[in-house]
């Protein structure tokens, strides 16, 4: 059994300033670190950490999609970078049955709950 290699796309730059973010309640995540990402003046930023809750999760994984019902959903990690063409969300997270689920996180169903502090780092590239 022979395994083809991943394709792997590779980006020179370097890191740049710090953002600390609060994320008020009932905004999609995925937009809004987006939106939060450009108030900070970063056209390309990397998710460093967070910590936070949504109503309901919506993850991707293996090209399905899976709900989870809150509210109170926790977001257990969370990492990703946003750029140009949007944000790219991963993480975890465990529901109030205590289920833990991972992927990316489908843009527009993804509301915050009570609030979501992140850090973003400028991604400065080459």
């Amino acid at each position: 059994m022979t395994r083809e290699a991943p394709d792997i796309e590779l980006q020179a730059g370097r890191l740049g300033r710090v953002a600390v973010v609060r994320l008020r309640p009932n905004l999609d995540m995925v937009s809004a670190v987006e939106d939060a990402a450009k108030q900070a003046g970063f056209s390309h930023a990397v998710v460093r950490s967070a910590v936070g809750s949504l109503i309901d999760a919506c993850l991707e994984a293996g090209g399905r999609q899976s709900t989870h019902e809150g509210p109170g959903v926790e977001i257990l990690s969370l990492t990703g970078e946003v750029g140009p063409g949007g944000a790219t969300l991963r993480g975890t997270i465990s529901t109030p049955a205590q289920t833990v689920h991972g992927g990316k996180f489908v843009r527009g169903e993804n509301a915050i709950c009570i609030t979501l502090e992140l850090v973003l780092q400028e991604w400065l590239p080459e």
